[in-house]
């Protein structure tokens, strides 16, 4: 007895939404590597009620807890914003580093946004953040779409920022610098993270990384990008919730107000990033008074991940350079 193609098509429809719920099951089961504290313990995650009732998880790292070799604490707070994807250990690597001589202080975003909601709901969140910590004065770090966070709440709170820290962070959304290659392949590349089985999704990871495709790039570090996107990032949130964030940004361009900003404000770029390409960058430095331009050498848009060291050491040296 043959199978009709209607009926081979069902059985095909029917097996690839079994494989597709058991890796959505297998996503969500996915524990995400922890940000780790002074000692090598993971640092217990607190949570925090926004005014509307939605909480994020968060930590909260003091340099007293650094014991014998915590040094003194600086005038500020620093306080960092993930990117689209929105976990606050995207920052794994910068936290205990610089905890040592600053408090610091790493939310994750929201997960939900309403459809009356703009970008300002989470310039709010970081405000609120901020004042429940007692922080008088924050020297916000964004990464990507969170730097974009970060230079809206400069701009209506001058006064609470004692510098900006913008990561690969882009003012705008565009699509123009993206070629052909780039646009059909990105999707892709998001996909096989996503759903792919881990070792098939990380040979795949691989090749996008010398391909130097979406967030990959052919960086000394580029398998903490990979770690990071299998473990971290794309699989443990829901597409939906990136895309949302993003969708806040599609309404507003930044460029305008980026000339009012006050603060002391350093630009890090990864130059083979082709995501948020260097000349945004540029623009950004461009147009903040005074802003600063440094690049992690070989890194694309996960500086602070593939070259975490170069990174922190580019960081604190302009800390140090500012003033603390």
């Amino acid at each position: 007895m043959s199978l009709s193609g209607a009926s081979l098509l069902a059985i095909l429809g029917l097996l690839a939404a079994l494989y597709v719920l058991l890796v959505l099951r297998r996503n969500r089961r996915l524990v995400r590597p922890p940000i780790l504290g002074f000692d090598g313990s993971p640092i217990p995650a607190r949570e925090f009620r926004f005014s509307d009732g939605e909480t994020v998880d968060y930590v909260d790292l003091r340099p007293s807890e650094a014991g014998d070799e915590g040094e003194a604490q600086s005038s500020f707070t620093i306080l960092f914003i993930p990117g689209a994807d929105g976990m606050k250990e995207t920052f794994r690597y910068q936290v205990p580093a610089l905890a040592r001589r600053h408090r610091v202080i790493c939310a994750s975003l929201r997960r939900r946004l309403s459809s009356g909601h703009t970008l300002d709901r989470l310039v709010d969140d970081v405000g609120e953040l901020a004042a429940s910590s007692g922080a008088r004065r924050v020297l916000l770090v964004g990464q990507s779409f969170g730097g974009s966070v970060a230079m809206r709440f400069a701009v209506r709170w001058p006064e609470k920022v004692a510098g900006l820290v913008l990561v690969n962070t882009l003012a705008r959304i565009g699509y123009d610098h993206v070629g052909l290659n780039r646009t059909l392949l990105a999707p892709v590349a998001r996909f096989t993270t996503r759903y792919f089985p881990t070792r098939a999704a990380r040979s795949l990871a691989r090749m996008w990384s010398r391909l130097e495709v979406w967030i990959y790039d052919d960086s000394p570090g580029s398998e903490r990008v990979v770690d990071y996107a299998l473990w971290t990032g794309t699989r443990t949130v829901p597409s939906s919730e990136s895309n949302a964030r993003v969708t806040l940004l599609k309404k507003m361009d930044l460029r305008g107000q980026l000339p009012f900003i006050e603060a002391a404000t350093l630009v890090i770029k990864g130059p083979r990033d082709h995501y948020v390409p260097p000349a945004w960058s540029h623009e950004i430095v461009a147009l903040i008074p005074g802003a600063t331009y440094v690049e992690v050498a070989g890194t694309g848009h996960c500086s602070h991940l593939s070259m975490p060291g170069s990174f922190n050491r580019i960081l604190e040296h302009w800390l140090t350079e500012v003033g603390e």
